[in-house]
């Protein structure tokens, strides 16, 4: 019993080489290409194959010294739960959500200052009423005056008989960042080193630098380009900072990363190891030793998932977004409220934000193991790859004469504008889905009273092309908010008739189609005849009557609703019927909707027909 115990699980399987596997899935595959079925070529030109084994990170040199990627703390994968507060003009309320949000769990608190002016003692001393500034950490992220904040936050620290060095958090200081958003050029980085000399004598717990890599990614780029960017703004800092005379190790604790997290799982944990181990190598150019070349990493929901209708889908968003930015190795993770695109977020949107993170810490005990992801031939291979490919495209930048220069030139934004385009034409054609509102979307949700207009596509003159934060869904939200808008309620008709397999599919795919922009769906039961389907019809008073059945009933169906309906109603029919199209359009029917049409552009067309 005793041997039997010491075996090993699973030695009485033989094991099967990757030959083996090979010959097996191209004898299933039966002469289907391998590459084109189950190779996935992702945004950023990684090859992701179906399957990995061992022998695919063997080689990988990163994993001899796996120390790199854990973090310390208290526990063995330690984060720190972040809520994000907008003060906007009401800073009583925002000192009101600060202290709800501390008592509700979270262990820091953001506060976005990208829309607010310049800080003085009033806003600071309103904001900050009644928090504990010795055991909160508080960061601050788009402060046009990093200097001035820090005064401030110093003569209320001592006015409140708390010493200076107990204070913690981030100044939020990125001229950078502010450059690549608003298009206008860095006037001079000159005093940022005395700041970081200051702030490390008197507050060593304060980050002097926020290096905002969020606003790429929700510029529109690749995961690689999100990464390889933010490392040549951060490297820019410390060439700069160094050059001013701060000790490097200096300069690299007065700095963290702020990253997106995005929908796209694997890869994101893949993208945040990856940086560690790149920063690792950045650290070490600058004579710092690999053990204390961490850099902090603040991870927060992608705005560009997020979606104004069915908001609730962005409660799952968010929550896949934390599990990513957890298990990749994220020091702070922010989850943004659901209804963060509304404008303005409630108590009940901060709470889901903040509980989200507890429940993976609490119940799914995501802080137990130290960098859970290591191992995975998968997350290892990703990792390796996109490291890769950012450490060659920031080695590019830095060839341009490091980040600020390649901005200037606009080699950045036209990068980030093509990676965006590719995945907006993936999106309005319907390939991409974004649920609730490009897929499935909710018939009868109305939101246009909740919202408050964000202005994501205004248009500034400013000397440098800017990087422009953008949501995916956007666009499906402006036709369907054009439709709220309107006076009309247009309505469609699902005319189904003759296979019932057929029309049934063909009137889910419409009711769903046109539903994307808004309009009233009549889906009645299915008409025994054409001519009852036609008597139906003119009672609605439908603007659009989509056909709804098999290819072969349309040479019938198609011309004799037309022909009793023209007069009324946009006539559709579902479908591409190949052998009857050119009959159908001599009889006057003009619209066909399928799975290739371009879904974002038939229904602005519609649109502009009937509203």
């Amino acid at each position: 019993m005793k041997e039997e115990g010491n075996k090993q699980l699973f030695t009485e399987f033989p094991e099967i080489s990757t030959m083996e596997w090979e010959e097996k899935i191209m004898a299933d595959l039966k002469g289907a290409g391998y590459q084109k079925k189950l190779v996935w070529k992702t945004d950023e030109g990684i090859d992701v194959k179906p399957y990995y084994r061992r022998n695919d990170i063997e080689s990988l040199d990163y994993l001899k010294d796996t120390g790199s990627l854990k973090k310390g703390g208290g526990a063995p994968n330690h984060w720190t739960i972040c809520q994000d507060i907008f003060p906007e003009k009401d800073l009583k309320e925002a000192n009101s959500r600060i202290k709800t949000a501390l008592m509700g769990g979270a262990q820091a608190v953001r506060i976005q200052l990208k829309d607010s002016p310049a800080p003085d003692m009033e806003m600071i001393e309103t904001l900050l009423e009644g928090i504990s500034l010795d055991e909160t950490e508080i960061i601050f992220q788009g402060s046009l005056r990093a200097d001035a904040l820090y005064d401030l936050l110093c003569k209320l620290a001592v006015s409140k008989g708390i010493d200076p060095s107990d204070l913690k958090g981030s100044l939020g200081a990125d001229p950078l960042g502010k450059m690549a958003t608003s298009g206008i050029p860095i006037a001079s980085m000159e005093n940022i080193g005395k700041l970081v000399r200051n702030v490390k004598e008197k507050s060593p717990g304060i980050k002097v630098i926020d290096v905002n890599g969020a606003m790429i990614q929700n510029s529109g780029s690749t995961l690689v380009e999100e990464l390889a960017f933010t490392l040549a703004m951060a490297n820019e800092y410390m060439a700069v900072l160094t050059a001013q005379g701060v000790d490097p190790e200096d300069a690299l604790d007065s700095m963290q990363l702020s990253l997106a997290a995005g929908a796209n799982y694997f890869m994101e944990v893949a993208k945040l190891r990856a940086a560690r181990i790149l920063w690792r190598k950045i650290s070490e150019e600058y004579g710092i030793d690999p053990s204390k070349g961490k850099i902090r990493i603040h991870s927060t929901s992608s705005e560009w998932n997020m979606t104004l209708y069915d908001p609730y889908v962005n409660m799952l968003r968010g929550t896949t977004e934390a599990m990513s930015s957890i298990l990749g190795g994220s020091d702070l993770v922010s989850v943004l409220p659901f209804d963060y695109p509304y404008g303005k977020s409630t108590a009940f949107s901060d709470r889901i934000a903040r509980n989200v993170q507890i429940i993976l810490r609490e119940e799914a005990y995501f802080e137990r193991v130290a960098d859970p992801a290591s191992g995975s031939y998968y997350i290892e291979s990703l990792t390796d790859s996109i490291g890769e490919k950012a450490w060659d495209m920031f080695r590019e930048v830095e060839s341009m004469g490091g980040f600020r220069k390649a901005f200037e030139s606009g080699w950045i934004q036209e990068l980030v504008l093509k990676s965006c385009r590719k995945k907006l034409d993936r999106a309005s054609s319907g390939k991409d889905r974004i649920l609730g509102t490009n897929a499935f979307p909710d018939f009868n949700e109305m939101i246009l009273k909740k919202v408050n207009e964000t202005g994501q596509n205004e248009k500034h003159d400013a000397p440098l092309i800017p990087l422009r934060p953008f949501r995916l869904s956007s666009m499906f939200e402006e036709v369907r908010l054009q439709t709220e808008k309107s006076s009309k309620s247009p309505r469609v008709l699902l005319f189904k008739h003759g296979n019932p397999a057929w029309m049934t599919a063909r009137a889910m795919f419409s009711g769903n189609f046109f539903a994307c922009a808004g309009y009233e769906i009549v889906d009645q039961t299915p008409f025994e005849s054409i001519e009852a389907g036609i008597e139906v019809a003119k009672e609605t008073d439908a603007d659009i009557i989509v056909l709804c059945s098999s290819d072969d009933a349309y040479a019938e169906m198609a011309p004799a609703v037309y022909e009793a309906m023209k007069d009324r109603s946009i006539i559709v029919v579902a479908g591409y019927p190949a052998d009857s199209v050119e009959e159908l359009q001599k009889a006057g029917i003009k619209h066909f909707i399928h799975m290739k049409s371009n879904l974002l552009e038939t229904l602005q067309e519609f649109n502009t027909m009937i509203l």
